[in-house]
């Protein structure tokens, strides 16, 4: 009976698929080049690899128990590349993540612009953009009919090892090699429709809402609708938010501010002013004897957020005449003499003094 891939792997005949795959990580971890450099080995890095695809498939292993190495050697490259993804999953499990061209696209950023209304209400959005989509004649091979052959530098690995120099002395990395895309392989020839690059750009239009109270550069992300990779795997379409200033009315986190003018009879007797809202036109009360610069406060009337809403800042500009003509000054002066009788002075002028 097979026993080699056991040994490579340390685990006995009768070891479970969980029992497996937690030694080949560890061995994984112990033995590739870019976890581990003092123990870095690719040989027995390589013969564990192909022991975890032969072991982790079950019909695979059931041929190699029963008819060892033999029954499991057909279409050698397709063996190396499922080894090559099983070493993905877990790789990115024991480093968290792994490298994120391989697992998605890249992400695709656009600006759009609203309103103030359309931060308050909420608003949706229609936009035409251009993203990268896995070649459709190739299925992102960037091979013509699919022919690809192992690449001669990184010799089907997908990445290969560099001296750097710098500074602190010389030291060796790995890299993904760029011509194959870390995927091991290159074309024989050119697919006709990408030129190679497995990936083409395409035209779409995309539909989005975005939500009420939104602020000016906050950024809402739509996940799966950015660039394709050569997997067809998409990253996600950032959307950058851009309110506009508002002719009157000013932002100041969830909170309105606007400046009201009114009459100085007004601001001495009161009265309802109509002040500007993304919602509607609001009617607000100045109580008597309001002074220039004061400010007013509506509760709830700010911009929407999580919890509730903000508030509405008015402040009150009083239009005090510059120049007095005769009459006016006469006017004025009565009130100074005779304050008691301010009121009902302030009612018989408001329309001649404002």
């Amino acid at each position: 009976m097979a026993k080699e891939y056991y040994e490579l792997l340390g685990v006995g005949e009768n070891a479970s698929q969980d029992e497996i795959k937690k030694s080949y990580r560890k061995k994984a971890k112990k033995y590739h080049p870019e976890s581990n450099k003092d123990t870095a080995d690719d040989e027995e890095f390589k013969k564990i690899n192909k022991a975890y695809d032969v072991l982790s498939d079950e019909d695979k292993r059931k041929k190699y128990d029963r008819f060892g190495k033999q029954g499991v050697s057909g279409n050698a490259r397709a063996g190396q590349q499922r080894a090559a993804s099983n070493f993905q999953d877990i790789f990115e499990e024991i480093f968290g993540g792994g490298s994120n061209r391989r697992s998605r696209g890249q992400d695709l950023r656009i600006e759009t612009s609203i309103s103030l209304k359309e931060a308050y209400k909420g608003a949706s959005k229609t936009v035409k953009l251009t993203r990268k989509s896995q070649c459709d004649e190739c299925n992102g091979s960037g091979a013509e009919n699919g022919n690809t052959k192992t690449c001669p530098n990184c010799n089907g690995q997908g990445r290969v090892r560099e001296v750097e120099r710098s500074v602190f002395g010389r030291r060796e990395v790995v890299k993904e090699w760029p011509r194959g895309d870390g995927r091991g392989d290159v074309p024989e020839s050119k697919c006709s429709e990408c030129n190679g690059d497995g990936l083409n750009e395409v035209e779409e239009t995309i539909s989005f809402d975005i939500p009420a109270g939104v602020k000016d550069g906050q950024r809402v992300r739509l996940d799966g609708k950015g660039h394709e990779n050569r997997e067809g795997r998409s990253g996600n379409l950032l959307v950058d938010i851009r309110v506009e200033p508002h002719e009157s009315l000013e932002r100041r986190g969830a909170d309105l501010y606007t400046v009201k003018k009114i009459g100085v009879g007004d601001a001495a007797l009161g009265c309802k002013v109509s002040v500007t809202h993304p919602e509607k036109e609001i009617k607000v009360d100045v109580p008597s004897g309001t002074q220039p610069g004061q400010v007013l406060r509506v509760t709830g009337k700010g911009m929407p957020q999580q919890f509730g809403s903000g508030d509405l800042f008015i402040k009150i500009d009083v239009d005090i005449p510059e120049n007095l003509d005769e009459e006016q000054k006469e006017v004025f002066e009565d009130l100074r003499k005779k304050p008691e009788s301010s009121k009902s002075f302030f009612e018989s002028v408001k329309d001649f003094i404002n």
